[in-house]
């Protein structure tokens, strides 16, 4: 595992280490919405979030950019690619990702007392660890989905149209002090990389982030919002991710569906 240390400014973390990931993308309109169609079950179950904070610049990426997509199908699972923007300037510019990604990576850090690294995971907002730890990811999957959740999220149905997605969802449970964030994913990408540590490699990402929304204020029950569909995405490649987390980080319900 390659390490290399940089420093930065207070926008940008004092000390960071990194290790070092991947993706593409194409659009197309859909008239009526789809069923809510995911891999999280009614199982009573606790889902268990699993963001991965990775850049196509870094060469030890890809393996838990590959290892990620083994969780995508997996139930009570969701996972999220965040391609952060501290390694653009290294020789390839990710064109995933977004300094607002860094940020999150950032503040979920400056939390965990850890460092900045990629690739690293962040497990529902509570536990960090190197993205490619296959054990430690299994045992704190399993430890998350054994606790009871906290709330319930639930998407009802998503419809897109006028380059936007209305989503229909409810939210009930012990939801005090929580946001909601909402994310548009492009659920498998493939980008030919041609500079920096990945040159001349093909690279597959799952669930990559394209936008990334946070409602302050939603209402218990029944709630309805439109997110605007980034340009030049087949719409046949995306699904809507929306979670429920804390003040403190912790995700506390999630769901996610097909458009």
């Amino acid at each position: 595992m390659k390490k290399t240390i940089y420093s930065f400014l207070l926008c940008v973390p004092l000390f960071t280490l990194w290790f070092c990931t991947s993706s593409s993308a194409g659009k197309e309109k859909r008239a009526i919405v789809n069923e809510h169609s995911s891999s999280v079950q009614n199982t009573g179950k606790n889902v268990a979030v699993l963001e991965l904070f990775t850049s196509q610049g870094c060469s030890s990426c890809p393996p838990a950019d590959k290892l990620l997509g083994t969780y995508i199908s997996k139930e009570n699972v969701i996972v999220l690619s965040f391609h952060v923007d501290y390694w653009d300037r290294l020789g390839w510019k990710d064109p995933f990702s977004a300094h607002e990604y860094s940020e999150r990576q950032y503040k979920y850090a400056s939390a965990l007392n850890s460092s900045v690294y990629t690739p690293q995971l962040v497990v529902n907002g509570q536990s960090e660890m190197v993205g490619s730890d296959g054990e430690k990811i299994s045992s704190t999957v399993d430890k998350v989905q054994a606790e009871q959740p906290d709330a319930n999220l639930s998407i009802k149905n998503v419809k897109p149209g006028n380059d936007k997605v209305n989503i229909n969802f409810t939210v009930s449970g012990k939801t005090e002090k929580s946001i909601l964030n909402i994310a548009i994913v492009e659920k498998k990408t493939e980008t030919q990389i041609k500079a920096g540590e990945n040159g001349g490699v093909t690279l597959a990402n799952y669930n990559v982030v394209r936008t990334f929304k946070t409602l302050p204020h939603f209402n218990d029950g029944e709630n309805s919002i439109d997110v605007d569909i980034p340009a030049g995405i087949d719409s046949k490649n995306i699904s809507v991710v929306l979670l429920l987390q804390k003040n403190d980080n912790k995700i506390i319900a999630a769901d996610q569906a097909l458009l």
